[in-house]
């Protein structure tokens, strides 16, 4: 029996909710949702944007109402026999090269639950409470990854795209969006700066290039970066994309008394205050809760219910957001999802960090070809062993140092792909190749790369490390990268040989001159040193200057070439590591579109070098951006060993306003939200870095 009918209000929070899915990794780290703040301020930039969302939400209400009076029928549809929609899915992957750039196989673990999810099949399904099985149903909407981009090229569904807007996470950040009249768009970033989990709008008109879902890659499936617990977090997102509410109604903050009154337009989900823990027995609002509902913020979600099956597939069926083009015959034969799998590309990954490993270790190929089901594959090692593979899994041994390709060719009945990745596998010496009391370059000889010196450039297409006699500041030549532009995200690398460090000894510091200009003011191109005791496997952060710090010759427009008062002789305290016996050393570039930078004169001694710049300020490179800003910012620093770090916001009187890092960290780069939870009102404010009790300040204006 149908419950009775919820009144459906319209009230401005309902429309401007930009609803975001709180879920964490416990319920006391819940992030507050940034939502209201976020459509309010759209609907303030366009008023009639609002009037526009009343009226979609109205005409699918009644929709709505007609199917439940009439016991979940769809319109114009017998719920006997309902069609399944089927719904072209584009994941856009924002990183920089962080583990926000999760792998295939975990979006591939995301739409595996998506679909369990809506089709009632998910395993945690079995934990429902016999009081609410009955109403729990089959959704019948699936999702699939696009096979085909909007131009008909084939694609695996997922768009890699590097930009530190991975760092920010607003409808600013939803890059290359694809037509939303063919695809569903899921951005992954690593932070959101309204300090929610994900977030989506509603069905209404929106502009079509943030129509979407905004999720954070530790909330995408249950592997990788994800987990079983956060893994229904892109169910709860599509809800909202379906036009469906929380459980408690509008606004988005549960647990209140109030929220008995309100209403989320389904029959049949009971009335509830909205729950944070996983309470099978509440009886919030004087009927039993429906906890477990995809809505919640429970933790233990399991179920739809037949009133929010009808609810989505109406607005399906609705042209608001263009919705009712997604699944027609014609889009899911654009999109290649209802066409036979086609191998269209072949492609591999490898199970080690970076594809350094020591000599004499071995490797893990796993096939990853786009779109078909390979029944047959051809691999070739050259340097390794065995040196050919038939099986979609070979393990491959290399025992002498070098730098190999791989090649593929998987096949089908559709046909046959085949790809090489050159220069794929970096295969170190697990002995030093230098042994003395002192390690010079000033890449005088041999051009890069070369017998000692290795060239890794992970961006094809980029002008990377590269010996040239233009300048120097010992000799004739040195390193250069030639920067631009169109460089922007590029990452460059430029390993060393192996260093015996107990034959330098006593307290060994490596110097080296860098020379760099920025192309403009604001050019952030970073310049990272690293050192690996175990060939490269695995790097620890020694040193890292960025922006205005490195550079050495000011803001250069044309092309940067040093005069002899443009270096900057630079130095790293490596005495942690005076007990290795092969340690590698790596300098690392990332380009952000600045000018050339060149590097000489590379020196690891024995002894304390004096006169040089404080080595943690130099470290740390502590930089605010952008900045001035609108509505966020981000800190970002860099720590070369594990320190106790303190990060606060601070008004112009002094006071604390908010408190972004307080405790032990690891080495590594950080970046944190300066907004993440505060709304900040124009004017001044300063960001205190405490590092191991040494202040660094800096002023951050909001505009």
């Amino acid at each position: 029996m149908l419950h009775k009918m919820k009144k459906i209000t319209q009230s401005l929070l309902a429309g401007a909710i930009l609803f975001s899915s709180l879920f964490s990794a416990n319920a006391q780290e819940l992030k507050h949702c940034g939502s209201t703040e976020a459509m309010q301020k759209l609907f303030d930039a366009n008023p009639a944007m609002y009037q526009e969302y009343l009226k979609h939400e109205a005409e699918l209400a009644k929709v709505d109402q007609e199917a439940f009076a009439n016991g979940y029928q769809e319109t114009n549809r017998s719920m006997l026999t309902p069609p399944i929609y089927t719904i072209p899915v584009v994941f856009h992957i924002l990183h920089e090269n962080g583990t926000e750039n999760i792998s295939d196989a975990q979006v591939h673990d995301a739409v595996r639950i998506l679909n369990a999810d809506f089709s009632k099949t998910n395993t945690d399904y079995a934990n429902t409470i016999a009081a609410f099985q009955g109403i729990a149903v089959d959704c019948e909407i699936n999702f699939r990854l696009a096979q085909k981009d909007p131009n008909g090229i084939c694609t695996n569904g997922i768009d890699r795209i590097y930009s530190s807007e991975t760092n920010v996470g607003d409808d600013g950040s939803k890059l290359n969006g694809w037509p939303r009249n063919k695809y569903l768009n899921i951005w992954v970033v690593k932070t959101i700066s309204s300090g929610a989990a994900g977030y989506a709008y509603l069905p209404f008109s929106a502009s079509a290039a943030i129509d979407g879902i905004m999720i954070l890659s530790t909330y995408i499936g249950s592997i990788g970066t994800g987990s079983a617990q956060r893994s229904h977090a892109l169910t709860h997102e599509v809800g909202h994309y379906l036009n469906l509410l929380h459980t408690w109604g509008n606004g988005n903050t549960p647990a209140q008394a109030t929220n008995c009154n309100g209403d989320d337009g389904v029959t049949d989900t009971p009335n509830t205050i909205g729950w944070t823990s996983c309470n099978l027995n509440g009886t919030s609002c004087s009927s039993l809760d429906n906890v477990q509902n995809f809505m919640e913020y429970s933790y233990c979600s399991t179920m739809y219910t037949a009133g929010q099956k009808t609810r989505m597939r109406n607005a399906l069926t609705s042209g608001t957001a263009q919705r009712s083009s997604l699944w027609t015959s014609t889009n899911l034969a654009a999109t290649g999802v209802s066409l036979p799998a086609v191998l269209c590309q072949a492609d591999f990954i490898n199970n080690s960090v970076n594809n350094m490993i020591c000599a004499g270790d071995s490797i893990k190929f796993t096939d990853v070809a786009w779109n078909g089901n390979p029944t047959s594959w051809s691999w070739t090692f050259p340097g390794g062993t065995p040196s050919t593979s038939n099986d979609s899994t070979p393990t491959i041994t290399y025992s002498t140092p070098g730098i190999y390709d791989v090649s593929l060719t998987v096949s089908d009945a559709s046909g046959s792909v085949s790809t090489t990745k050159t220069s794929y596998v970096y295969v170190n010496a697990s002995t030093a190749m230098f042994s003395g009391p002192n390690f010079t370059e000033s890449f005088e000889t041999a051009a890069l790369p070369n017998a000692e010196w290795i060239v890794k450039n992970p961006n094809s297409g980029s002008t990377t490390w590269q010996q040239t006699n233009t300048a120097a500041s010992l000799g004739s030549n040195c390193a250069r990268i030639v920067n631009s532009t169109n460089s922007v995200g590029h990452v460059d690398e430029l390993i060393s040989p192996s260093i015996n460090m107990t034959l330098i000894g006593g307290t060994p510091t490596l110097t080296y001159k860098v020379a760099y200009a920025q192309r403009t003011s604001t050019d952030a191109d970073k310049l990272q040193v690293y050192v690996s005791s175990n060939c490269g496997k695995t790097w620890q952060l020694r040193q890292a200057t960025a922006g205005t710090s490195l550079s050495t010759g000011g803001v250069v427009t044309g092309s940067f070439v040093p005069n002899s008062t443009q270096w900057l002789q630079k130095s790293a305290n490596l005495s942690g590591f005076v007990t290795q016996p092969n340690l590698y050393i790596m300098f690392r570039f990332t380009s952000d579109g600045g000018n050339n930078i060149y590097l000489d004169d590379i020196n690891l001694t024995n002894g304390a070098v004096t006169g040089l710049e404080n080595e943690l300020t130099s470290n740390l490179n502590f930089t605010v951006f952008p900045n001035p800003a609108t509505d966020n910012a981000t800190v970002q620093f860099d720590l070369v060993s594990k320190q106790n770090v303190r990060v606060a916001l601070i008004d112009v009187l002094g006071r604390e306003l908010n408190v972004l890092q307080n405790g032990m960290l690891n080495a590594g780069e950080y970046k944190l939200n300066v907004n993440d939870n505060t709304k900040l009102a124009s004017g001044i404010y300063f960001i205190q870095l405490n590092v191991d009790n040494q202040k660094f300040t800096k002023k951050l204006i909001i505009e």
